[in-house]
């Protein structure tokens, strides 16, 4: 069963990432939106993408990283807010971090 987590907070503020992490499992798919997307610089981003085996998709939302002057990597998906639309729709559950 695949599970959407929205990302809303930063793990430098809150502990959100760090409980999202600890309940991900295959097929899951992270989106980093809002202040989430500060998480690309926090350490937990590195041990994420230590563990990601290509089954679970990482995304950031594009106009939400360039609002916060982020600059991404290649392991991670820019997308927009169509694209997380779809995306509830394609998972059996959506858990929004924030």
């Amino acid at each position: 069963m695949s599970t959407l987590h929205l990302v809303r907070q930063s793990a430098f503020a809150t502990n959100d990432f760090t409980q999202c992490l600890s309940v991900l499992d295959h097929q899951d798919t992270v989106v980093l939106m809002d202040d989430g997307c500060y998480n690309l610089k926090h350490s937990l981003m590195d041990s994420l993408l230590k563990r990601v085996d290509g089954t679970i998709n990482i995304n950031i939302i594009s106009s939400h990283a360039q609002a916060r002057a982020i600059e991404t990597m290649a392991k991670v998906s820019h997308i927009d807010m169509a694209d997380v639309v779809a995306l509830t729709f394609n998972h059996n559950k959506v858990i929004t971090w924030q």
